[in-house]
């Protein structure tokens, strides 16, 4: 008996870490920080804190209410997930989501009418991207862009210091930036969102057009994040930040344009682990844009103590986990190329209440080159 409750709280705690994404769960944390470390205001250790958590809070809260929200799509294209597989009940991530926009509304109240209103309008495109732009295609792409915008914003806004103004092409650069990386996350879902009726912008125009439109945005984050680093007064930015942010933001341009460029090379003949490479490599670089943001206001120091420890991380539960959680379990002797990757569906799993497989452990298929 203890052994059996022992493997049930085990699959359920692996359900729910699952579902936290843990590889995504730390950029919006240093948007949020970033935030509040441009604008010149003092940096009071209890603003920072808050600062972090009230935007992490949230993602968790929006991973849960998007899966809720996406539970029969996902028992089509993706059967082996948390919900659908039975492993986590419905109400529980409804709850659990619900939960989580009830803290951030409680921190937001602390922060005053400003954090509130940015923390409504975040729950509010939390919902309409997972209720329904998810669906139609440009539109759920430029909504969940905005997200990360917010969270840089929200940090700005719990202790504003005189260079507010200076947010303005920071958040032009993620909001365009985190547009490109949701378009791409996009197109290792094609054959699903197509039969659950989603018309994603791959679905409707192909991935041609999908992938230049991401590189287009891409191109706007990084003009954005040059002219940001370049128009910042000294009065609101930390001694070195300049210097170790445009070092860093050339690191990140080298890396995301190669990304992009791997995926025009492919763009039409797309396999799926090549798309879900790609958006993985870009949940990295996306880490290290955040952190340029934050070096730009606490300089490197502080920066380096939270940047490499992050990325080490973000790795690390990437490599563990994504594969698993995105493509299903691989059946043992199975051949690990996709037959027709442009046509090819993830394994199902075993049914609701039978898939206990420990998807943290399995090993990363080759990938299609």
């Amino acid at each position: 008996m203890a052994t059996t409750t022992g493997r049930r709280l085990r699959g359920a705690l692996l359900a729910h870490v699952q579902t936290w994404r843990p590889y995504t769960l730390w950029y919006v944390g240093l948007l949020g920080l970033a935030g509040a470390g441009l604008t010149g205001a003092r940096h009071d250790w209890r603003w920072l804190l808050a600062a972090w958590a009230a935007p992490t809070i949230g993602w968790l809260g929006g991973h849960y209410l998007g899966d809720w929200f996406d539970r029969r799509l996902d028992a089509i294209g993706k059967p082996h997930r948390p919900i659908p597989s039975g492993r986590l009940h419905p109400t529980v991530a409804l709850v659990c989501g619900i939960g989580c926009l009830t803290v951030v509304g409680a921190l937001a109240v602390a922060g005053g009418p400003r954090t509130e209103l940015v923390a409504l309008l975040a729950a509010g495109g939390i919902v309409a991207y997972s209720r329904g732009l998810k669906a139609r295609g440009l539109a759920g792409n430029l909504v969940r862009g905005v997200l990360g915008a917010l969270a840089l914003l929200y940090g700005a806004l719990l202790a504003p210091g005189p260079y507010l103004w200076v947010l303005v092409p920071f958040i032009v650069a993620i909001w365009s930036h985190d547009t490109a990386s949701n378009l791409v996350g996009t197109l290792r879902d094609v054959v699903g969102d197509r039969a659950g009726g989603y018309r994603t912008l791959p679905v409707q125009h192909g991935n041609r057009v999908a992938i230049s439109t991401a590189t287009g945005f891409y191109l706007l984050t990084l003009a954005a994040a040059l002219v940001g680093g370049l128009v910042a007064p000294a009065g609101a930015i930390h001694p070195d930040g300049r210097v170790l942010y445009l070092g860093l933001l050339a690191v990140i341009a080298v890396a995301g344009l190669a990304i992009f460029r791997t995926l025009h090379k492919h763009r039409t003949d797309l396999p799926v682990r090549t798309a879900l490479r790609a958006h993985e490599l870009l949940v990295l670089e996306r880490i290290g844009l955040a952190g340029a943001l934050v070096a730009l206001g606490f300089g490197v120091v502080r920066t380096a103590a939270l940047l490499l420890p992050i990325l080490v991380l973000t790795w690390w539960t990437q490599a563990r986990m994504r594969v698993g959680y995105e493509l299903g379990p691989v059946p043992v002797g199975a051949a690990t190329a996709d037959p027709d990757p442009a046509t090819s569906m993830p394994p199902a799993a075993a049914g609701p209440g039978k898939a206990q497989i420990d998807l943290v452990a399995l090993p990363h298929l080759p990938e299609h080159s």
